[in-house]
């Protein structure tokens, strides 16, 4: 969570108006009339154990801060999770930290693409850095960051390790982002990014800080939007009373920070934020004291934001009724890779399409076949650098990387 010193709350109000730019797209949000048995047994997996261990492991880095030695760690970490829940593709958007003394810092970004209308995006978020503005040596400062924002990663985490098992309509994106706590840098990055090639974006879910609980309260959700985001907002409301009638979920503002959702919104997308109390959230973030016990004092309160999410994600997407993903193994060769003209792409079953995506996550090309066992895909008029192949044959989806010299 990123503290902002503000005058008013009328201050607050207004630069928030004021920064929320025009949606880029409009989409309607799905009506929540009664549970969906297949989402109920989604939420109902979420493993409070798992949630810990994620917050354990996050916190045993002496600090997570963007521009520490440790971060390289916990980037590998990260992808290392993504990459063994089977992912189809886990990547890195790279982006410019001004003002620091490292000039690039990055995002890590997990895709599960849609089957049905994969340049639907719906993605779920939370920052992966730390801080603790107590010293000037980045790698000796101790910065556990146990609720901002260890709990919101390890709920994005648990909400990848079981959403991965299944197909969806849409493109599900998991995402870190870096330098969050200098002031929403990496997050802001990608939104430009995204807004700047026209992708859509349907729905983006944050989670910063979700396991601090004041004493003797029950838990409780504060939702953070503008005004313009309210039939995203409305879909929160609705799922929440369906799912958790007994947990009050209400509108709230921060006086005092901001979170990446802003990054969103100020980008032309419908953007929420589930929070812990904005009157009574943890005491201690920013401080070696952002500690498991301590700052995250009610981990059944984590768990449910993150079933929250998961479910808010699931159904948005798109859950397919055929339930799990086939795991069929689909056989497809890459050559010469890297390349500069051309690539030759063979597989075993028939080749039914191939859509060409760049690391912004973005479709640039898509090309159908009828069921080829080989192709050459031209190439030349592409840009160095990497990009993800999606490959639909008949037996299956796969994804590639290729890398354009």
């Amino acid at each position: 969570m990123k503290r902002l010193l503000l005058i008013t709350l009328i201050l607050a109000a207004g630069l928030t108006a004021f920064a929320q730019a025009p949606h880029l797209y409009d989409h309607t949000y799905p009506v929540i009339a009664d549970e969906n048995p297949e989402i109920r047994a989604l939420i109902d997996s979420v493993s409070v154990d798992s949630i810990k261990a994620n917050i354990e492991h996050l916190c045993s880095y002496h600090n997570r801060r963007y521009d520490s030695r440790f971060i390289w760690d916990v980037q590998d970490w990260l992808i290392s999770r993504y990459q063994a829940f089977g992912i189809d593709t886990v990547m890195l958007h790279d982006f410019p930290v001004p003002d620091s003394d490292i000039e690039t810092a990055d995002n890590i970004l997990a895709v599960q693409w849609g089957t049905k209308t994969p340049n639907e995006y719906v993605i779920c978020g939370a920052h992966y850095d730390s801080w603790n503005p107590d010293g000037t040596d980045p790698d000796t400062i101790r910065s556990p960051g146990a609720d901002d924002n260890a709990s919101g990663v390890s709920g994005i985490l648990e909400t990848a390790r079981l959403l991965s098992n299944y197909t969806f309509d849409r493109t599900i994106i998991y995402a870190n982002w870096c330098a969050e706590e200098i002031g929403l840098v990496g997050s802001a990055a990608y939104a430009q990014d995204m807004a700047a090639q026209n992708m859509d974006i349907v729905g983006y879910f944050n989670l910063d800080m979700t396991g601090y609980l004041e004493e003797g309260t029950d838990i409780h959700v504060h939702l953070l939007y503008t005004t313009q985001d309210s039939l995203i907002a409305n879909y929160v409301f609705n799922f929440s009373h369906v799912y958790f009638p007994e947990m009050l979920i209400k509108q709230n503002w921060l006086a005092w920070g901001d979170s990446d959702y802003s990054s969103f919104n100020r980008n032309g997308y419908p953007a929420v934020h589930p929070f812990e109390d904005v009157y009574a959230s943890s005491p201690y973030i920013h401080t070696r004291q952002d500690i498991l016990g301590l700052s995250v004092n009610n981990l059944e309160q984590s768990k449910r934001f993150t079933e929250l999410n998961l479910g808010l994600v699931a159904t948005l997407a798109g859950l397919n009724h055929d339930g799990m993903a086939d795991d069929k193994t689909v056989n497809v060769a890459l050559y010469p890779n890297p390349t500069k003209e051309a690539v030759n792409i063979a597989c075993d079953d028939g080749l039914q399409r191939i859509e060409v995506y760049n690391t912004l996550g973005q479709q640039i090309d898509v090309y159908r076949l009828r069921d080829d066992r080989h192709t050459i895909l031209n190439t030349s008029s592409y840009a160095t650098g990497i990009y993800m192949l999606r490959l639909v044959t008949t037996q299956g989806v796969t994804t590639k990387q290729l890398v354009i010299r």
